[in-house]
């Protein structure tokens, strides 16, 4: 495959390397990581090297690097190996110019909710408050941490078992399920860039039986340059080839055609949408 610009990555300078991964992997959900040190000092910091990991038990981890700076360990990752606790928030839209202020890195005595203007929310189980103004809270209890290197910018994954969720009223549907619309969440891009989920979204179903494959095209469709990889996809999204039906008015229609345009016009009610109807002027262009 041509076009590509190649990189080594053991010989990239660090930042150049930190600033190609996180362009590449994005968008990445935001997670308001709160812990406490054993002063009762409290930090509140947002991750978006954060996710799930399992369901069974709940696991949940964010990586808190050491300081691109100066090597040494963040307030994040000293006080959760501390005290064995923390609570992750999830980042709204509403609340990203507030989160923005908590990416600072502040002295362990500065209470970054007294910097933001944003709310301690105290939970049931941990004695690290969530925050306020988010619509789902987590609170964990610390199971793991594997530190990747010693070095600046080096990462550390923590891990934590989630043992109490707090969900507001307001972000679900009527069928109780969170709503993606409602929650208004924000994800990290490269560099400056943010993504804000709602202007974004769209459905795509997971197959719920195995799908016919790219492979058991017509090899003139896979090779066609009217079908771009996504549209080769939902073409051979379907189960089985469809039964060969004669209908008057695609017969009418299309019959005379060439082959290339036939091809053109099956591209074009795939991209529609009308999956079936592609599948017949296959049979017609006799591709099939």
């Amino acid at each position: 495959m041509t076009g590509f610009i190649e990189y080594n990555a053991k010989e990239m300078e660090m930042r150049e390397r930190y600033k190609m991964l996180i362009s590449a992997v994005a968008p990445r959900p935001i997670g308001f990581a709160t812990s406490i040190n054993s002063e009762g000092n409290i930090n509140l910091a947002p991750f978006s090297f954060f996710n799930a990991f399992s369901a069974n038990p709940p696991i949940v981890g964010i990586s808190p690097a050491f300081s691109g700076r100066t090597g040494k360990p963040k307030n994040t990752l000293t006080n959760i190996l501390e005290t064995k606790e923390f609570t992750l928030s999830v980042v709204t839209f509403d609340m990203v110019e507030q989160m923005n202020i908590c990416a600072a890195e502040y002295p362990p005595d500065v209470n970054e909710f007294l910097k933001s203007g944003l709310s301690p929310y105290q939970g049931k189980v941990v004695s690290t408050p969530g925050v306020a103004e988010s619509p789902l809270i987590l609170e964990c209890n610390f199971t793991e941490h594997i530190q990747f290197s010693d070095q600046p910018a080096g990462g550390n994954l923590l891990l934590g078992e989630v043992v109490y969720i707090h969900a507001k009223d307001a972000i679900f549907d009527e069928n109780s399920k969170i709503d993606p619309h409602k929650i208004d969440q924000v994800a990290r891009m490269g560099y400056n860039w943010y993504s804000r989920s709602i202007q974004g979204m769209f459905e795509l179903k997971a197959p719920k039986y195995l799908p016919l494959g790219v492979d058991k095209l017509p090899k003139e469709v896979q090779s066609c340059p009217y079908f771009p990889g996504n549209l080769l996809a939902r073409l051979a999204s379907i189960e089985n080839i469809p039964e060969r039906q004669e209908i008057a008015e695609l017969s009418e229609t299309y019959d005379r055609l060439s082959t290339d345009e036939m091809l053109k016009i099956c591209a074009k009610l795939v991209s529609e949408g009308r999956i079936l109807q592609a599948w017949q002027i296959l049979y017609l262009a006799e591709l099939l």
